[in-house]
């Protein structure tokens, strides 16, 4: 990661609870790598397939993820997503929100992986 650039996350919830466990800290980072994918290509396929409901599903299980790494640039947007599957709401700006979402969490993975050399 170039120093100008700013990471998109902050680990400080994580490290705290780790007290000091580095191993434990790129437990976590190996595990949202893995994880987090799947479930974002889901989303973004149910919107594909305007399959508003799961869509918002996949959305409501990322929700604790973004929350934990404090992914803040798309807290509201992972929010936004989940509620306007769930109730048919603004579907027409959905997509958009959407692909931001996968933006962000793709650069936050290139970003973790450079910070713990996975």
């Amino acid at each position: 990661m170039s120093t100008s650039e700013e990471r998109l996350y902050d680990l400080s919830l994580l490290e705290e609870m780790a007290m000091g466990d580095e191993s434990f800290m790129k437990e976590i980072a190996e595990t949202f790598i893995s994880s987090v994918p799947p479930v974002v290509e889901a989303m973004v396929e149910y919107c594909k397939k305007e399959e508003w409901q799961k869509m918002g599903g996949e959305a409501h299980h990322l929700k604790s993820n973004i929350d934990t790494l404090q992914i803040f640039s798309i807290k509201e947007e992972i929010r936004a997503i989940e509620l306007n599957g769930k109730h048919g709401l603004d579907l027409d700006i959905t997509p958009a929100l959407v692909d931001k979402v996968k933006i962000v969490v793709d650069k936050v993975i290139e970003q973790i992986r450079q910070q713990y050399g996975l």
